[in-house]
Formats: structure tokens, sequence, C-alpha cells
């Protein structure tokens, strides 16, 4: 099935990032692997967001935090240092232990992305080593990709 491309106005949450010299290849554009890791970068900052806040646990001992599954990527456009980016993001699948994240990256003042991806994520718990059903704070911001 063919990934639906979103544009920005289909987005429900931005955070911004900034290019860096040191992210451009040899060809003079910015390097794939750079755009996964601003969304590792970032993605605290929308999970704070769903939260409401930023007093949650993370990490090894936490008890209810989203386990990065698998991730489909699509590189629609190049980007060229020096660029002001946005991340947007929009919850577009919810099942009962696990959720997709439909992201996209823009360069300031474009409509569409340079970027896209969606992440599955399964809820898990670390303490107890197990998955989790999907908490509430998911559920009640999906938006469904029509």
């Amino acid at each position: 099935m063919k990934q639906k491309i979103l544009m920005r106005s289909e987005y429900d949450y931005f955070n911004s990032a900034s290019t860096r010299w040191r992210d451009m290849d040899t060809l003079g554009h910015i390097n794939h692997t750079v755009y996964l890791g601003l969304l590792e970068t970032k993605h605290k900052e929308f999970i704070d967001h769903l939260h409401g806040s930023n007093e949650h646990e993370f990490g090894l001992h936490s008890t209810a935090a989203g386990l990065l599954a698998s991730m489909k990527v699509m590189y629609i456009k190049q980007v060229h240092h020096p660029a002001e980016l946005e991340i947007g993001y929009r919850i577009t699948r919810v099942g009962s232990k696990s959720y997709d994240v439909h992201q996209g990256i823009f360069v300031k003042g474009d409509n569409a992305p340079s970027f896209q991806s969606i992440h599955t994520f399964v809820m898990f718990n670390f303490v107890e080593q197990k998955s989790i059903p999907v908490g509430e704070h998911i559920k009640k911001n999906l938006r469904e990709v029509k």
C-alpha cells in the first residue's frame, strides 16, 4: 500500500530544529540519517505534549512507554544547509497495544514535507518487561488518515 504524503495542515503538533554544517553529506544536502536523528531527539517534546507535562517516567523504570517496533520512511525532496525545519506529528492508528505516529519534516514555510515517516510504537512496561494496553492520552489524540 502506498503511503499517503501529509501536508503541513494535516499534522496536529509541531516542534522545530535547525540544520548544522556537519549534517551535510558529500552531495551537499542533508544526509538521510540526520532526519531519523532529529526525530529521536525531538520525540520527547511530542510525548510531553501528549501527557500535558514532562512529569512522567522514561527509561528502564517506566511502567508505560512507547517502544519503537518499526518505521517506514520516505525521502521526498532534498534539504540544504542552512535550513530551519519544523517537525509535524499526528497519531494515525491505535491498536490495543500499539499505535502509529505519522511524522513530517518541513523546511520552514513549505507546505509539503521533505521527509515523512510512520513509526509504530508498542506500549511497554519496562519494570515488568511486557507489552501493555495503549493509554487514553494516546487514544484521545487519534486522527486517522483517510
